[in-house]
């Protein structure tokens, strides 16, 4: 039995979690198992559920993804991959994102297919 790459989304707008859920979803290899719109509703979901990958938006309307990013580093558990997908996409906020454990940094502007081949990469 094969089993699915369980992930979770960390963005507040609706309509790109919507589009993430579709297009994540359709390789029949991904299970987004929740999602959250802020910082603090994100470290508690996150802490108390298993997950393979999180998809961490930078700007949220609860503080924000590095502040996540920073609170998953500060835990004892091991944790999945922590990929960020932001419209913030500077090269000094990916170093940052890099250095509180993200393993990737894609741009919400033009690396949405590139986002989604990574996760398939990943479940396969």
């Amino acid at each position: 039995m094969n089993r699915k790459l369980k992930v979770f989304l960390i963005e507040d707008a609706i309509k790109i979690r919507s589009i993430l859920i579709e297009l994540l979803q359709q390789t029949g290899k991904v299970d987004v198992i929740g999602y959250a719109e802020g910082q603090s509703d994100a470290l508690r979901q996150l802490r108390s559920n298993e997950w393979d990958a999180v998809i961490v938006d930078i700007g949220l309307h609860d503080g924000n993804g590095l502040a996540v990013l920073a609170g998953l580093q500060g835990d004892i558990k091991p944790y999945g991959e922590r990929i960020v997908f932001t419209g913030s996409p500077s090269p000094e906020m990916k170093a940052r994102t890099l250095r509180l454990g993200a393993s990737a940094f894609f741009d919400k502007a033009c690396d949405l297919d590139m986002l989604v081949s990574y996760i398939q990469k990943l479940a396969a």
